[in-house]
């Protein structure tokens, strides 16, 4: 399931990431994955201390998200790496690995998270292409905007032909590991949210049981 989050960063966080990555070096993508022979961008050094702060700012902004909470239920998220591709460059496809070497220790990598940092129309080509069965949606985003879709799909990004295309891309380990056990949850939170005015207080408890019974069975506390 993919969701797109539209209002993850306001301008000025934006501004504040677009204004470090004009400022750092980037280096070979490859970096961070040797072996990999689809993965052709550029990406800034993530032992950098200000590049370490400014990742911050898109953490916080996906723990404190409403819609984050409801789809992902995130338990860890490392710091972001900001990604850059220019003309000639792109991500053939992939599957990103199930277990990443974060620190202070590994995480089982459930969610990956794009975040948009410039507006479409600053770039062509560059689309995010997710194969999910027949289906192969392309998505990209406005500038701080960001889309959430889970970590063992097939996808790629599409060859950017002008301009530059720059994101911060990170993972999720979820408190709930299995991806049919999170959509139901997310369906029935957005039950709760909209039955929640038309509800007694008996539903309402009802509803709430059915949640917290669920996290339950299936929390990865």
């Amino acid at each position: 399931m993919i969701h797109l989050i539209p209002d993850l960063l306001s301008a000025e966080q934006v501004t504040l990431l677009r204004e470090l990555a004009a400022n750092k070096e980037f280096v070979d993508g490859r970096a961070t994955n040797a072996q990999s022979r689809v993965k052709h961008n550029q990406q800034i050094d993530q032992q950098d201390k200000e590049v370490e702060a400014a990742g911050d700012v898109v953490v916080r902004a996906l723990f404190g998200h409403p819609l984050v909470q409801r789809t992902a239920f995130p338990r860890t998220i490392p710091a972001p790496t900001i990604a850059r591709y220019v003309p000639g460059m792109h991500y053939g496809p992939h599957l990103d690995e199930a277990v990443l070497q974060t620190r202070p220790q590994p995480m089982r990598s459930d969610m990956s998270c794009s975040v948009f940092l410039n507006e479409p129309e600053e770039y062509e080509g560059g689309e995010l292409e997710i194969w999910l069965g027949s289906e192969r949606p392309r998505i990209k985003g406005r500038a701080g905007s960001a889309v959430i879709y889970p970590t063992g799909v097939i996808h790629q990004v599409l060859p950017v032909t002008a301009g530059q295309r720059l994101v911060a891309v990170t993972w999720m380990q979820s408190r709930i590991p299995s991806a049919q056990h999170r959509h139901i949850l997310f369906h029935h939170l957005e039950l709760m949210h909209r039955l929640g005015p038309k509800c007694d207080e008996g539903d309402k408890l009802l509803l709430e049981s059915v949640r917290t019974n669920l996290m339950r069975l299936w929390v990865d506390p």
